[in-house]
């Protein structure tokens, strides 16, 4: 039972930071100048409403007692779950803001916020016993780590060449 409490208490956290992602991503997609960072924030504002779906499903699965179901298609693999992120520093970001503050500003953001998934997904799969939520919670790493990456080499693109990639 206490471990249905838990799995429930960060059920409810991954649905609210998708969901707030989602929106991040959106209202970072309408004041983008570039169209390939427009298009970037489209498509994880996506990601982040299919993370928010898949996380839905699980909770409406575990309340009143019932167990994580194992979602088709999750190809999970291999990830170092000690490896931590760590987002280019603020102080840094100031430094260097030269071209449009507001995109560096919000790739910023948007790694903050993918580090703080990408941390609960990674703890949640380090603790939780039952095989159908571990490997929910590892694909969602997973994914967390491919749009923090992202982020990242967007973020580095836009400091030193000057533009999107």
């Amino acid at each position: 039972m206490a471990d249905n409490k838990k799995a429930l208490e960060v059920l409810s956290q991954a649905l609210k930071l998708e969901r707030e992602g989602r929106e991040f991503y959106l209202k970072a997609a309408e004041e983008t100048l570039s169209d390939k960072g427009r298009a970037m924030f489209l498509s994880l504002a996506e990601d982040e409403k299919m993370h928010a779906e898949m996380v839905l499903r699980q909770l409406h699965a575990l309340e009143g007692g019932g167990s994580y179901v194992l979602l088709p298609l999750l190809g999970v693999r291999a990830i170092d779950l000690e490896a931590k992120l760590f987002p280019p520093a603020r102080a840094d970001v100031e430094k260097k803001v030269g071209l449009n503050p507001n995109e560096l500003d919000a790739l910023h953001i948007a790694l903050e916020n993918e580090m703080k998934s990408y941390d609960l997904y990674r703890a949640a799969a380090k603790t939780t016993k039952d095989e159908a939520g571990k490997r929910l919670y590892e694909w969602l790493t997973q994914a967390e780590l491919i749009h923090f990456n992202l982020l990242m080499n967007n973020y580095e693109a836009l400091v030193s060449l000057g533009g999107w990639v």
